[in-house]
């Protein structure tokens, strides 16, 4: 069964994140494995890594409640932004496909979890 991603509906997945000067910093663990950590911690590095959005990104990923359609988060896009995100969808499609692979988001309604 193909998936059409303008049904789906991305959730933020349960990391940190804040508002700081009109961006969003999302936190997340650098190394998820109890031994990465010890190696961050032996070594003096910050466990936790900061990924700092830029405005359009910001704006799609606080979007990502787990109650909006892909398609419901675009008109948002394109009423806040207009021509700057053209083309919308495909741009949109790629944020929504690296925050994915990175375990940032994920989808309510899919089927194949």
């Amino acid at each position: 069964m193909k998936k059409n991603l303008l049904e789906m509906v991305p959730r933020r997945v349960g990391y940190e994140w804040e508002m700081r000067e009109g961006r969003v910093i999302v936190f997340f663990p650098r190394l998820r494995s109890s031994i990465g950590k010890k190696f961050l911690k032996v070594v003096g590095k910050d466990p936790t890594y900061r990924l700092k959005l830029d405005p359009y990104c910001s704006f799609i990923w606080k979007l990502c409640d787990g109650k909006k359609t892909v398609e419901k988060i675009g008109k948002a896009v394109k009423e806040r932004f207009g021509e700057e995100m053209e083309p919308l969808y495909p741009r949109l499609s790629k944020f929504l496909e690296i925050m994915e692979r990175n375990r940032l988001i994920r989808y309510e309604n899919d089927i194949y979890e």
